[in-house]
């Protein structure tokens, strides 16, 4: 029988983590899975601890290094799950994350993305913070055109809509963060959701890829956020990047009348948001961060 699931890990360079990693996966309480392992021409003894795993859910892929982005696409092409699900080496999954994402799909047809709460731990597992975000579809959809509000290694998805929607963009203009362009076109194919457990435990030691590429990921994030905006809100390329600026960035200028016609466009656009996810209502976080746009947009 082939697995429901299959979670996808790329490794480069992860001789210190991957152990545990690998670890959280094979002690999950749902078993119906495989674990695909890329490992993308680490340098290190990566190879060496992965191979100490003799699992059969294990399947071990080596190539020359190839990233992130092109390394997930390739390992989700040969997956055999209707699910997939996301693992980074440094990273742990709770023993009942699987299981509680599968629950989810299961109850839930329309649902294409699911991520979870986390932990964020420094390099000896140690909790700094908890990483909360919003949970429901109505919200997550507004929201996600201006932050990423999922946890890349907490994340499960359809592969039917991955694959429709065109995978990870492989654009070297656009990642990373390969996931938050994903979030972007995967949303428009069904519900966006978080489950409100934390069942992740997310690493950001000073090798983590956010701390490594934090000024790239920042420049891309603005492109991703600017086509955001061109698609959800009918925004120009130039409007797209002054309501960016207006929000992010410190000491921007804008001639009131700009104000006007962008603060025009957000509310009648978010007016038909609203109109569209009305049922439930909007919670009020989703209330409180659009007036906080709002003001800004007037003030700033």
């Amino acid at each position: 029988m082939n697995p429901l699931v299959s979670i996808i890990l790329s490794v480069y360079n992860g001789e210190t983590t991957i152990q545990d990693s690998i670890s959280s996966i094979i002690s999950q309480s749902y078993t119906n899975f495989e674990l695909i392992i890329i490992n993308d021409g680490s340098t290190d003894k990566s190879l060496e601890k992965i191979q100490y795993f003799t699992d059969s859910r294990i399947f071990l892929l080596n190539q020359s290094n190839m990233g992130l982005a092109k390394t997930l696409n390739r390992g989700i092409a040969i997956s055999k799950g209707k699910l997939i699900a996301r693992q980074d080496q440094d990273d742990i999954s709770m023993p009942l994350r699987i299981e509680k994402q599968v629950e989810k799909f299961i109850s839930s047809k329309n649902l294409v993305l699911l991520g979870t709460y986390g932990y964020k731990v420094d390099k000896n597992r140690n909790i700094i913070k908890k990483l909360k975000f919003p949970v429901h579809n109505r919200e997550l959809q507004f929201l996600s055109n201006f932050y990423n509000p999922f946890i890349h290694s907490s994340i499960m998805f359809r592969q039917k809509e991955f694959t429709e929607c065109g995978g990870y963009s492989e654009d070297m203009d656009l990642q990373p963060p390969e996931d938050f362009n994903l979030w972007n076109r995967l949303k428009y194919r069904g519900e966006i959701r978080n489950l409100n457990e934390f069942l992740v435990k997310y690493n950001v030691s000073e090798n983590n890829m956010t701390n490594i590429y934090k000024n790239l990921i920042a420049a891309n994030y603005k492109k991703n956020v600017v086509n955001n905006l061109q698609i959800a809100f009918s925004f120009s390329v130039n409007e797209s990047e002054t309501f960016f600026n207006l929000q992010f960035m410190k000491n921007s200028y804008c001639p009131n009348n700009l104000r006007i016609k962008l603060l025009g466009k957000f509310i009648s656009s978010s007016r038909e948001w609203s109109i569209k996810y009305s049922k439930p209502r909007f919670h009020l976080y989703f209330y409180f961060e659009w007036i906080k746009m709002c003001l800004k947009v007037i003030f700033k």
